[in-house]
């Protein structure tokens, strides 16, 4: 009977093993992809946001130098 219980340990290690090793090949699917580029994805939206802002700026300024 204890023999049965080690060989199930020894094969769950085995399967955990074989598990670890394949888990980098696995495919990353669609939605995993979507979904780990979001943060980028805000980041260039608010990166660009803010060129714009300072760009308007600068222009409102000009224009109010100018006036005065």
């Amino acid at each position: 009977m204890k023999r049965t219980g080690v060989w199930r340990v020894v094969a769950l290690f085995v399967g955990l093993a074989l598990l670890a090793g394949c888990g980098d090949k696995v495919p990353e699917s669609e939605a995993a992809k979507k979904l780990g580029n979001a943060p980028k994805q805000i980041i260039d939206k608010t990166v660009t946001d803010v060129n714009q802002a300072v760009k308007q700026g600068a222009e409102r300024t000009g224009d109010a130098d100018a006036k005065n």
